[in-house]
């Protein structure tokens, strides 16, 4: 996601207050989904050990739930990183609940959600932690302010959820370069980490693969996308991302996810596109060998 979309969704996290008593979850960057997630649907793809799914704002041009659900079907993935615009406008704690559950039933788990923006209002931050809770996740993809981090630190000690900083591309001037990242987390509590947005550290002009092997074990979720020289949103490997040396470097990190693939372009129908990226993740997984 790019820095005017972030925008285009501050206005909702303000009127969620902080939740209540939610779903306990634990958290680490390679875990199995919750115990009482439903069982998976079989993919068509052979994504290996890989926690595959995708970032819901490649889909956002279908805000109604019904809508959305129908698009995400078609892909047949079981995770889902959940972009705030499908939430229900002004949703109290119940009604996410609720939302989550559609979505169980739909198969599809959320296991991350962003990206959010935290700052040092730690009431306003923790509104978002009881969110994420209600909604079940691990990871929150996060554009946190560098005055964020003393509350921060609380709040994932207290929920065990973790903070994944989501880098942008060339206008970012906080995390677009992933020793950026790593400055401002090095000691603090593993669970905060990064969340490698490999499309937009290519705008940044950073390598991907350098980018993975820099951030190491604070990769906590990656936006999985691809763009060309004219910074066209493209289907995987048609651009300058090397997605078998992006699997390989996964293999070596040990990372297994949430892998989210994002997919901007098509607004109205991006789910041919995305379909053609997930072949090639199953290819590049193939040739990778097994994580």
């Amino acid at each position: 996601m790019q820095t005017e979309q972030l925008n285009r969704r501050d206005w909702m996290h303000l009127s969620l207050g902080v939740a209540g008593a939610g779903l306990a979850t634990g958290f680490a960057g390679c875990s199995s989904p919750p115990a009482d997630s439903p069982e998976q649907p079989e993919p068509d793809r052979d994504y290996g050990n890989y926690e595959m799914g995708f970032q819901s704002y490649s889909l956002r041009h279908f805000v109604a739930t019904g809508d959305f659900l129908g698009q995400a079907k078609r892909l047949n993935l079981p995770f889902v990183e959940l972009w705030r615009g499908h939430l229900p406008e002004d949703a109290g704690e119940a009604e996410i609940v609720r939302f989550r559950d559609r979505l169980r039933e739909a198969g599809i788990t959320v296991n991350a959600f962003g990206v959010e923006r935290f700052t040092d209002e730690h009431e306003k931050n923790e509104a978002i932690f009881g969110l994420a809770r209600n909604l079940g996740v691990r990871v929150l993809s996060a554009n946190p302010s560098k005055r964020a981090f003393s509350s921060l630190e609380k709040l994932v000690d207290q929920y065990d959820i973790g903070i994944a900083i989501h880098n942008h591309g060339p206008e970012d001037e906080r995390w677009r370069r992933p020793e950026w990242i790593m400055e401002a987390v090095d000691g603090l509590d593993p669970r905060i980490g990064a969340c490698a947005d490999l499309g937009h550290f290519i705008r940044a002009g950073v390598d991907p693969v350098t980018a993975l092997e820099i951030l190491g074990s604070r990769v906590l979720g990656v936006h999985l996308k691809d763009f060309d020289a004219d910074e066209n949103d493209v289907v995987l490997g048609r651009g300058r991302l090397d997605v078998v040396k992006t699997f390989e470097t996964f293999r070596k990190l040990g990372f297994l996810g949430p892998v989210s693939l994002e997919f901007e372009g098509d607004k109205e129908d991006p789910v041919p596109a995305m379909l053609e990226c997930l072949d090639v993740v199953a290819e590049a997984i193939s040739a990778a060998g097994s994580a």
